[in-house]
């Protein structure tokens, strides 16, 4: 190609015209705009998914630390739905301790979300740990004794003789339970006697008298007694069953060494980081039991 032809040939200055330039920018706006909400949609979700696995992972922790204290507690001293406080004893704390004390887990918050908390002490005060966060119910805890059995008064001594069975400043704990014709033992919450010295020491109960309001649908009724069950589920044992609704316990030997009923915690962590729509609820629970007590 000779030198006048490529100079003819770059003298044109044919170009695009405006139309088809917007064209092109309005094409390419479309694809910008299509590949930006797919890459904010895309961050958006993993910022949910890593939320929500840290809220699981959270209430996970939580409850298998609920279900070790549970487990060890020696008894149960407050429940509610919202609220519940077991007392530990010495060497299930950490670090241990000589002594037993009581631990409080309870949801914060005025409305949802709500947090699950973990304090030192008989209440949902001072200074706690945060144990679990959004959470869409603050009912959490269930309890099986929270719907009593029977309904007992407190148990009373009589009988006051030398060399009597009951001895003074000990405590003696009693659990009746109503068995219904479905073979349902259900129990009622312990009752206690501290036995209170009188002025001649010499002198101590020869008898505890224990009653009880009749329960619907019991066809008899099982009294289990007779060490401090408000602390160890150790010397609560059948002491007899009768279709009445009082006992007079004269300290004769067990009828057999069956216990009450253990008690059982439920817990219930209903977990949603958007609890508006409820697309990111789940549930995680358990029901407990209380190895160690349980008798109230």
């Amino acid at each position: 190609m000779t030198a006048g032809a490529i100079r003819n040939r770059l003298n044109p200055e044919d170009g695009v015209t405006i139309t088809e330039m917007l064209v092109v920018l309005a094409i390419l706006g479309v694809i910008l705009a299509g590949m930006t909400t797919l890459f904010l949609s895309a961050t958006s979700s993993q910022i949910e998914q890593s939320n929500r696995y840290q809220a699981q992972h959270n209430a996970r922790l939580a409850l298998d630390g609920l279900r070790r204290e549970i487990r060890c507690a020696a008894a149960v001293t407050t429940v509610s739905p919202n609220l519940l406080t077991i007392t530990l004893p010495g060497y299930c704390q950490k670090p241990v301790t000589g002594a037993p004390a009581p631990f409080t887990w309870c949801t914060v918050g005025a409305s949802a979300p709500y947090e699950l908390w973990r304090y030192s002490g008989s209440s949902c005060t001072g200074t706690g740990i945060r144990r679990a966060e959004s959470l869409a119910s603050n009912a959490v805890f269930t309890y099986n004794r929270a719907s009593a059995g029977p309904v007992q008064t407190t148990p009373v001594a009589g009988g006051w003789v030398a060399g009597g069975f009951f001895q003074p400043e000990n405590t003696y704990s009693y659990d009746v339970t109503a068995l219904t014709s479905a073979g349902t033992e259900i129990s009622g919450s312990v009752q206690s006697l501290t036995i209170v010295p009188m002025a001649d020491r010499s002198l101590s109960p020869s008898q505890i008298t224990v009653s009880w309001s009749a329960y619907a649908g019991a066809v008899s009724y099982n009294v289990y007694g007779r060490d401090d069950g408000a602390t160890t589920a150790e010397g609560l044992r059948l002491l007899t069953n009768t279709t009445s609704t009082s006992y007079v316990d004269f300290g004769a030997g067990f009828a057999s060494v069956a216990s009450p009923p253990l008690g059982t915690v439920g817990i219930s962590l209903v977990l949603d980081l958007t609890v508006a729509d409820t697309r990111q609820r789940f549930t995680l629970g358990d029901d407990i039991v209380l190895r160690n007590s349980g008798r109230r």
